[in-house]
């Protein structure tokens, strides 16, 4: 498991499922269940006041926003795609269908690229040492 340092208490720890560590999980849940609340209460706010009126850090606010936690209903039909201007799959994700499917061909094919010129370069015998060549098969 990746070690990381946990967003609120700033303590190394083995992650598991998200950014915070699991003493400070309890608190991550019940901040979550007060943003909800709020956003629910005033749905046309923005983090800053979500933030002053739960007595959560925008900086909570804001790391919930950008993993898809929440977001703000009203926001989500605004959103463009940054490639071609449809709109957007979700506020998170700021891509439409279409260039999400093309990104991922493209992804694809690079991947299919690079690998067969590690093949082609292992059979022409192109490498300069056994490093090199022990690294290229562990990709």
């Amino acid at each position: 498991m990746p070690l990381t340092k946990c967003v609120r208490c700033e303590k190394l720890f083995n992650k598991v499922n998200g950014p915070v560590c699991s003493v400070c999980m309890p608190t991550e849940e019940t901040d979550f269940d007060t943003i909800r609340s709020t956003i629910e209460d005033n749905p046309d706010i923005n983090a800053e006041t979500v933030s002053e009126l739960s007595g959560v850090s925008v900086a909570c606010v804001l790391r919930m926003m950008d993993s898809g936690l929440i977001s703000n209903i009203s926001l989500g039909d605004k959103v463009k795609c940054g490639q071609c201007g449809a709109p957007a799959i979700s506020p998170t994700k700021k891509l439409c269908q279409n260039c999400l499917e093309s990104l991922n061909r493209k992804m694809l094919d690079a991947r299919k690229s690079i690998q067969l010129n590690q093949k082609k370069k292992v059979e022409s015998g192109g490498y300069n040492s056994v490093r090199e060549l022990i690294d290229a098969k562990k990709r």
